[in-house]
């Protein structure tokens, strides 16, 4: 069943969130998040598990300019719309979603009716290179694919067959991208929620992204019981053996860095700050400071190697 709500403030509003799977969340069971796995988010739900998000000034920006933006394209557009303030979700399949504008229905002489979702992205010039695809010959634009799953997930809880991604892109230039509800792509989206909230159930968690989910590992087992010692196996060797080799390429890379930069300062001596072509260096004073720093608790981590027996007798 679908229940629209306004959420009180926004402590009322992450609560909500919760409990479903939102459409800036979905991507993340297609492995196509930039943001966060499938791994993370199955521990988010069954763990509790509370990874810091913390704020840039580039979304900081973003939250500022989106009310500028829509109230823009909207003018340009010759549109009316609203800024959609309720969260909506289906509380059978946990899925959720907040919403930034809703286009509305011009056809009746005083609008009631949404007719199109409005989906604002306030998008850096080089990330809008990178990550936007646009079609040289008829000029037709992409966004990410994290993006166009958000509006489908938006459609298929809303009901409307139409939504729109504004894009404001460095700050100089609005795309606008139609999209029309995929029904198909929107049943890969229901059955993939159906599929998580079942291995939720089933606690059967997916397989972690070892590049991505270091952060995420670390707050699982971030405990360890105090006197407990297992015996190392096959595939503990096996990683150990790795980190011990990217660890003494970094040890000898740091030496070489450090060689580097006595060359720089035997020729800037006592120089604040050298210009060149390429680059500039600072290498001013940072005066002497004291500072008290409660620090919280944390597993530590370090691998030390034994000498092999030969190395032993030899010394």
């Amino acid at each position: 069943m679908i229940h629209r709500i306004l959420p009180d403030d926004k402590t009322h509003w992450l609560k909500l969130r919760s409990t479903n799977i939102n459409s800036t969340e979905v991507s993340a069971l297609f492995g196509l998040s930039p943001y966060q796995t499938e791994f993370e988010l199955y521990h988010r739900h069954v763990s509790e598990l509370q990874v810091d998000f913390t704020e840039t000034d580039r979304t900081r920006w973003g939250t500022r300019l989106q009310n500028s933006i829509a109230e823009g394209i909207a003018e340009d557009q010759g549109w009316e719309v609203r800024e959609a303030k309720e969260y909506i979700y289906d509380d059978e399949l946990k899925m959720g979603s907040s919403f930034d504008y809703m286009l509305l229905d011009k056809r009746y002489h005083d609008p009631k009716e949404d007719a199109a979702i409005l989906e604002i992205k306030n998008v850096d010039g080089m990330a809008f290179r990178d990550g936007w695809i646009e079609d040289e010959e008829d000029g037709t634009i992409e966004a990410p694919p994290h993006i166009e799953l958000q509006v489908q997930h938006q459609m298929a809880l809303t009901g409307l067959k139409k939504a729109y991604i504004g894009a404001f892109i460095g700050g100089n230039k609005v795309v606008l991208i139609e999209r029309d509800a995929d029904d198909e792509i929107i049943e890969s989206i229901r059955n993939k929620i159906k599929e998580f909230w079942q291995r939720v159930q089933d606690k059967n968690p997916p397989s972690p992204d070892f590049k991505h989910d270091m952060d995420v590992i670390s707050k699982l087992y971030g405990y360890a019981a105090p006197g407990k010692v297992i015996e190392s196996n096959e595939e503990i060797n096996k990683w150990a053996k790795k980190y011990k080799r990217v660890s003494d390429v970094i040890k000898k890379l740091e030496v070489r860095k450090d060689e580097y930069k006595a060359h720089i300062l035997t020729q800037i001596k006592d120089a604040e700050k050298v210009s060149g072509d390429l680059f500039s260096i600072t290498a001013s004073m940072v005066g002497p400071s004291s500072y008290e720093v409660n620090r919280e608790g944390f597993r530590m981590f370090r691998i030390n190697w034994r000498k092999a027996k030969s190395e032993k007798t030899k010394s």
